[in-house]
């Protein structure tokens, strides 16, 4: 092997790794700088189109990002959530309570929900509070979310679902 060669491939070697870095730093949707990520309008509108269903209230919104006429913006895990309701929880490690919430309030008050989730099928709260209790549709790829009203530039880092419980 001739040294021109060993050059040239530890050239394209040192070309790669400052590809990986540039893409490394410009990627977008990061969970641990926020965990707060927008719908993507088109995902919300499918669901409610797939499942045959009109919420009533967003239970995880800001004034900026409702999809629903009513929502809760602040402390909603504290609150009742009695009406027919939508959520994409924040993706952090308290996304489990959120899902907790939303099939307990589907159960207290026989209502449907519809949630936008990351498909992370081998949690305990997939286990407890969606396989057999709930309507899954699941996403092909990943979602690319929206902040501040824009399309994220890279897509989520999961595969996502949309998990329905109808009301009995």
């Amino acid at each position: 092997m001739s040294q021109s060669h060993i050059r040239y491939s530890c050239r394209e070697i040192s070309r790669f790794l400052d590809l990986l870095l540039v893409w490394k730093l410009s990627a977008t949707f990061n969970l641990s700088d926020d965990p707060v990520w927008e719908t993507p309008p088109h995902i919300f509108q499918f669901g409610c189109d797939l499942f045959n269903f009109t919420p009533e209230i967003d239970v995880c919104a800001t004034a900026q990002d409702k999809k629903c006429e009513l929502f809760i913006g602040e402390n909603s895990l504290e609150k009742e959530w009695s009406r027919p309701f939508w959520m994409n929880p924040p993706y952090g490690h308290q996304v489990k309570d959120w899902i907790k919430k939303a099939y307990l309030s589907h159960v207290k008050y026989n209502i449907s929900g519809l949630a936008l989730l990351f498909s992370k099928t081998e949690t305990h709260a997939w286990h407890n509070y969606i396989f057999h209790k709930a309507e899954i549709h699941f996403i092909e790829g990943r979602l690319h979310f929206f902040k501040d009203g824009k399309e994220s530039i890279n897509p989520a880092p999961y595969a996502s679902a949309l998990v329905f419980w109808r009301k009995k």
